[in-house]
Order: C-alpha cells, then structure tokens, then sequence
C-alpha cells in the first residue's frame, strides 16, 4: 500500500526536505538523553526512516519536473506527519504553511487507511 502526495512544487519539496533534517538533527541530538528503551529504539527506527526519506526528496528536487508525486508508504506516511506537526519555533510562515499543507493532506489519507 502506497500513500501518494500528489502535485507537489518543488519549492515545497525543497522546505520538506530541509525541516526533515531538522528533525533528524533533533531525534539525533535527544536520542542521547532517552531513558526509556521503547522510545530509544523508536527514534531509532525514526531517524532511519527519515534519512531513507531524505533522498527520495532529493531526488524529486534534482528532477527537472516543477510538480512531483511522492509515494509513501504507511510508516513513511506517519514519520513524515511527525515532522511536519513538530513545533519548531523557527520555522517561517511560508514554512509553517508548507508543513501544515502537507500534515493536512497527509493526516486525511492516513485517516481513510
């Protein structure tokens, strides 16, 4: 089962990408101080996942196509929502509303799984 963001612009691509590895900074930079083992191995499996993720941005960035669908799948789907729904303080408004456009549509496809 795929879970397909369809039409994306590349300039969203270019903010996913870039929040996405702020995210990875961040689970990167917490893993350290986890006490509790579940969540240590979940943020492993996160961080995997979203560097997996990273390229298949890359890709869709490197491409000459201004409009790109990006398939998911369920797990990818639901990391890719976390990032998206993480309160990152810095984050502008066109990033904020990028972020959001996709949580949007992405939490709508998850629901109807």
């Amino acid at each position: 089962m795929k879970i397909v963001l369809k039409k994306i612009k590349k300039e969203n691509i270019v903010i996913i990408q870039s929040e996405l590895l702020k995210f990875i900074r961040y689970k990167v930079d917490t893993i350290s101080h986890c006490n509790d083992y579940e969540k240590y191995c979940n943020d492993i499996i996160v961080i995997d996942v979203l560097q997996s993720m990273f390229y298949i941005f890359r890709t869709k960035i490197e491409s000459p196509k201004r409009l790109a669908n990006i398939a998911l799948s369920p797990s990818q789907a639901v990391i890719l929502l976390f990032c998206c729904q993480w309160k990152r303080e810095d984050r502008t408004q066109e990033q904020r509303f990028a972020m959001q456009t996709i949580s949007d549509v992405l939490h709508e496809k998850l629901v109807n799984i």
